[in-house]
């Protein structure tokens, strides 16, 4: 009889009926599950690649064989199906690889009339592999999820920056109206920094949204001078409560980066702040916030303080989740802060200032790189 895989069984004429049957080699090679062909006494007259790769096995070294090589000792009840009127019942058997192990398969055996012999074609699905890929995606969305309840657990700390200026602006406004010491600009003034306050929150809440019903952020083109200039305006009202002398220098030139504008603007303001608090029993407070290109496709973005410097014991762990030196803080700032620019294919990092206490520093690639 000719083999299944031999260039003669492509579409042969029937003599009888004038018909051509199907080449049964091209069709066990273009499947994606592994297919065996077997005759009546389980030899395995033929083998798509497929089911080789799953068993370990060359070709050459299963063909003439009985199936039984690819199932343990203890488990013949892929026989069942070579019985007349069985084949087309799907079985979970077990298989046995060439190295000794054993995994779940799935096992479905056809009956066909080849060249005047009975032939049985049987479908092997891999059931780890299943099982792999449907742990794989428990544990995506179990991941997504994780992520999603940090970035709750974040989006208390986050929020509450821009609440609290908005209530200073407000009370600011409130005071010196009672007073009547304070020109209608300048009220006006500090009702359009409140308004401003309220567009961030807003912005924040958009981008939380957009990652759950997405899993992303959305980026475009921005000059990173004017992202940082702006988050350094939603700090200053705290760096002036805190005297706090603040210089910036923002350099950077080119400085387009792809970006998405709010989540780059937290970051620079969780790190003004947490410079701000950390100067707040120092003499010397003074903060300088700048931006450069380096290595000529980066562009770098520094905040320097001369507060009392980072703890040893804290340096090792900064950026980790719920690690903090304040006694009131939630220890997520610096966290969500890495995951940000991490997402932006950055960098943050700290390191000591010359001058006396601690940079912080990130770097974005730019839209041209």
């Amino acid at each position: 009889m000719r083999s299944l895989s031999s260039p003669e069984s492509s579409f042969a004429p029937n003599a009888a009926e004038g018909e051509r049957r199907p080449d049964l080699s091209a069709m066990m090679a273009a499947a994606f599950d592994g297919i065996v062909a077997l005759d009546e006494r389980g030899t395995m007259r033929s083998l798509n690649a497929e089911a080789a790769a799953l068993f370990g096995y060359a070709l050459q070294e299963v063909i003439g064989r009985d199936f039984g090589m690819l199932t343990p000792e203890s488990d013949c009840s892929y026989r069942d199906h070579l019985r007349p009127g069985a084949p087309g019942i799907r079985r979970r058997v077990d298989g046995l690889r060439k190295d000794g192990s054993i995994f779940p398969m799935e096992l479905s055996f056809n009956e066909i009339a080849c060249d005047g012999e009975r032939l049985f074609i049987g479908l092997i699905r891999d059931l780890s592999r299943r099982g792999r890929f449907e742990q794989g995606v428990h544990e995506l969305q179990a991941n997504r999820l994780d992520l999603i309840e940090n970035m709750a657990a974040g989006l208390a700390h986050e929020l509450k920056q821009p609440l609290t200026a908005i209530g200073a602006y407000l009370n600011f406004a409130r005071r010196h109206l009672k007073e009547k010491n304070l020109s209608v600009e300048k009220v006006i003034e500090m009702l359009d920094q409140a308004d401003a306050q309220v567009f961030r929150v807003s912005e924040i809440m958009d981008n939380l949204r957009q990652f759950i019903a997405r899993g992303e952020t959305a980026k475009s083109p921005q000059n990173l001078n004017a992202v940082v200039r702006t988050a350094c305006e939603f700090t200053d009202a705290l760096a002036r409560q805190h005297d706090v002398k603040t210089t910036i220098d923002l350099a950077a030139s080119p400085d387009m980066v792809v970006i998405n504008k709010v989540q780059i603007q937290q970051v620079v303001v969780n790190l003004k702040r947490n410079a701000v608090e950390a100067m707040q029993n120092v003499k010397r407070r003074e903060m300088r916030v700048s931006t450069r290109v380096v290595e000529g496709n980066l562009v770098r973005t520094d905040v320097a303080d001369t507060g009392p410097g980072l703890p040893e014991e804290v340096k090792a762990r900064l950026f980790a989740q719920f690690t903090t030196t304040k006694p009131h803080g939630l220890g997520v700032g610096l966290s969500i802060s890495r995951s940000i620019i991490e997402a932006h294919s950055g960098k943050i990092w700290a390191e000591p200032n010359p001058g006396g206490g601690t940079v912080f520093s990130f770097v974005l690639p730019l839209a041209d790189a």
